[in-house]
């Protein structure tokens, strides 16, 4: 079997959970990816069968390079959207988002931190929901979880924010609400030339997986508060004095 062959199966396996809510153990071995370039193989299969593409998750790692995760455009949804809450849950991290004014198309040489920052439109308070295909994704090769967009499930975006490239990211006071509990505790935040590092690096990782960043892209840069379960409450909602705040109801 190919390993594109492979990447194909593994995301159809993927999405069949998606659509039936029942998690999968693991992938079977001649289908789990064995590389990072296998996993994000199979991401790019998954947004075959169910894209178009909207935009990236995108984290800092402090051992080597940032994982991402290419997502559909479907996952986005504008602050106050319902959504309906799969068997296995959701987890919600607070992030900051940022939509691209601007492509960022195939090249020939790489591009530079300032190129990218000019290149954003606006940022943005986001929630991302995570919900895993995987019955425990911590109990399986690490690899796996990558292949599965990262767990995504949804993206709440709250208003652009006016006078964001003043605001320090590392010092936001970050609050959620999940239901009637109160989320509060600090993380250790990347400021904004760090997080301008980041994208910059997905503007050049992108380049490899067809075509680069698009215009309208919505990239989340991973979690400033949580992961938190949702457990049963049917309210959320997150906030920060510099940047609003992004609220969203659940059906079960």
């Amino acid at each position: 079997m190919t390993r594109l062959v492979a990447a194909e199966r593994a995301a159809e396996l993927l999405l069949r959970s998606r659509l039936d809510g029942a998690p999968l153990a693991e992938l079977p071995q001649d289908l789990a990816p064995a590389s990072l370039a296998e996993a994000y193989a199979v991401q790019d299969a998954t947004l075959r069968q169910i894209g178009p593409a909207g935009g990236w998750k995108v984290a800092a790692k402090p051992d080597g390079e940032p994982r991402c995760a290419v997502l559909p455009a479907s996952a986005f949804h504008a602050s106050g959207v319902t959504l309906k809450v799969p068997p296995a849950g959701f987890e919600a991290e607070v992030e900051t988002a940022f939509v691209f004014a601007t492509g960022l198309p195939a090249r020939t040489r790489p591009y530079q931190r300032d190129e990218v920052a000019a290149a954003i439109g606006s940022m943005h308070l986001a929630v991302e929901l995570i919900s895993s295909r995987f019955i425990d994704r911590k109990s399986i090769p690490p690899l796996s979880p990558i292949a599965d967009l990262q767990g995504n499930a949804a993206v709440i975006l709250g208003p652009a924010i006016a006078g964001w490239r003043d605001i320090d990211l590392a010092a936001l006071a970050l609050t959620m609400r999940l239901g009637d509990a109160r989320i509060e505790w600090p993380l250790k935040n990347l400021g904004l030339p760090q997080t301008l590092e980041v994208l910059t690096w997905l503007a050049n990782h992108a380049l490899t997986r067809g075509g680069g960043l698009a215009r309208g892209d919505v990239v989340i840069t991973g979690a400033r508060l949580g992961p938190a379960p949702l457990g049963d409450a049917d309210s959320l909602s997150a906030e920060c004095p510099q940047m609003g705040k992004v609220t969203a109801n659940f059906s079960r």
